[in-house]
């Protein structure tokens, strides 16, 4: 346990106030596992998937690293778990119900 703190101390932390949720990104890894493990796709170039996740989802990095061509590298950052919610509240709210004007 003591070396998955050490890893989440240097994964950078990141604020989630204008990010919004974009099924075509979190199609990448998967709708399913994403939501399952509340992790957020960011951003996807052809080298790069920038991830936010909670702590708790830290041991998903290497499921990804796995499923992922050699070529492109995970960059995961980590995102309080109260904000991953309201993201994927948002994101799915069809009738816009929880969004604040």
């Amino acid at each position: 346990m003591t070396a998955q703190y050490a890893a989440a101390e240097r994964i950078q932390e990141i604020s989630l106030d204008r990010v919004v949720l974009y099924p075509h990104l979190q199609g990448i890894l998967g709708e399913k596992y994403c939501s399952a493990n509340r992790i957020i796709v960011l951003q996807d170039t052809p080298s790069e998937i920038r991830v936010a996740m909670p702590e708790r989802s830290l041991p998903c990095v290497d499921e990804i690293r796995k499923i992922l061509p050699r070529s492109k590298s995970i960059a995961p950052c980590l995102a309080d778990e109260i904000d991953i919610e309201w993201v994927f509240m948002r994101g799915y709210d069809l009738y816009n119900l929880n969004h604040s004007h």
